[in-house]
């Protein structure tokens, strides 16, 4: 299905500032677009989950890989639309649907995450067939015990070294593979969370940061490995925030050019007129501060945060909302702009479909946006349906 071209009337943008609490104040008058879906798998939510990043972009076009009910469906997108890539779609055939995206030049290497199943697929871009290729795909080794796993994603450090970490029978685990393709044993970073916890990995520089929840403890937490040190040598666990029902099971992350991490958590305070999310930016140091912010109120139900920037440009932050109003669902677009004496959140546009029922799942690239690229995001709702904005018509 061809996504059709939108045009915008004219609108005004209505920005506002943050409170002295730092959250969101809802106005009117925020411009919003009704959007077509680019493409329909027969799996719903196929965007999911959290925290994945499943889109890339390199020079040869944009990609988005999304879950289907016979195994993940990797699309292209040509002047015709979206298309579906056969020949990488035939041999991941039958393969977990939820996948998180490492992209470096021409090679992508994707985790895929099903029940108690973990498998690292790789593809290289061909210059002759103008398309992907796939080289192979493995299982990780997994704990005979393994009851259940929500989530995982994939990363890589300096030194080359592949990393994946994710959530089983209530631990948090990480696998290591010096060549993408042959995986050691998983090594426990966490025990003792909750069965609704995830985790996080990400790269940094010369280092790799896990980041997990814990609700039985209120508490987010981090620990760190060095690239020079041995795989199996990790920071003694970090507390990022403990306490006031700050941790819920939504991450996600994005890197800037000058070393810092930012982070958008979902907290579990769940009260009218509190903050429901918390950015959480971390310095070279590895110093956190942590801003709450968007408020739960008794018309709006925000959700399943991301964050990604322009390369030295701007940062944004998306979001899914419920309006209890009118019992319907949009994607906010937002942007964070640091200030001297604090951060500030504008709303930009409120991203809707024609469905009456749910979506969200909000994914994009695990990379930060080019200038001169398109900066796209993704998102999906319940009857299989992909929705596509790009950030530079803003």
């Amino acid at each position: 299905m061809k996504l059709k071209n939108c045009s915008l009337l004219v609108f005004s943008f209505f920005c506002f500032l943050l409170n002295v609490g730092n959250t969101f104040a809802q106005k009117k008058g925020i411009p919003e677009i009704y959007l077509d879906p680019i493409f329909h798998v027969n799996y719903g939510d196929a965007t999911a989950d959290k925290p994945q990043s499943k889109s890339w972009t390199t020079d040869e076009g944009q990609w988005i890989m999304v879950g289907d009910e016979d195994g993940p469906k990797l699309l292209k997108k040509e002047t015709s639309g979206w298309v579906s890539q056969p020949d990488v779609n035939q041999a991941l055939y039958s393969l977990p649907g939820r996948a998180d995206v490492w992209s470096v030049e021409n090679v992508a290497t994707i985790v895929l995450v099903g029940d108690c199943v973990l498998n690292v697929a790789q593809l290289i871009y061909s210059n002759q067939t103008k398309q992907y290729e796939h080289q192979w795909n493995v299982f990780l080794p997994i704990p005979q015990d393994c009851h259940s796993m929500e989530t995982a994603t994939i990363t890589q450090d300096s030194k080359g070294r592949y990393w994946v970490c994710a959530d089983a029978n209530e631990k948090i685990m990480v696998w290591q593979s010096s060549n993408g393709k042959d995986w050691s044993d998983p090594f426990t970073i966490a025990e003792n969370i909750n069965e609704d916890d995830i985790s996080l990995i990400v790269g940094l520089k010369n280092q790799v940061s896990v980041i997990w929840s814990n609700q039985d403890t209120q508490s987010i937490m981090e620990r760190i490995h060095y690239d020079k040190d041995s795989p199996d040598h990790w920071s003694e666990p970090i507390i990022v925030q403990e306490g006031d029902n700050n941790a819920d099971d939504h991450l996600n992350a994005t890197v800037f050019e000058n070393g810092e991490m930012a982070v958008v958590t979902k907290n579990s305070v769940d009260k009218i007129n509190h903050p429901q999310f918390v950015l959480r930016v971390r310095d070279k140091k590895g110093k956190w501060t942590n801003i709450p912010y968007q408020n739960l109120t008794k018309l709006i139900s925000p959700t399943r945060p991301i964050i990604n920037h322009i390369e030295s440009g701007k940062i944004f932050e998306i979001h899914s909302v419920k309006d209890r109003e009118d019992n319907r669902y949009y994607i906010s677009v937002n942007e964070i702009v640091k200030k001297n004496d604090g951060w500030e959140f504008k709303e930009l546009i409120q991203l809707k479909t024609k469905i009456k029922g749910k979506n969200g799942d909000v994914t994009s690239s695990k990379a930060s946006f080019l200038p001169d690229r398109a900066k796209l995001i993704f998102f999906s709702d319940d009857l299989g349906n992909v929705y596509s904005f790009d950030l530079d018509t803003l």
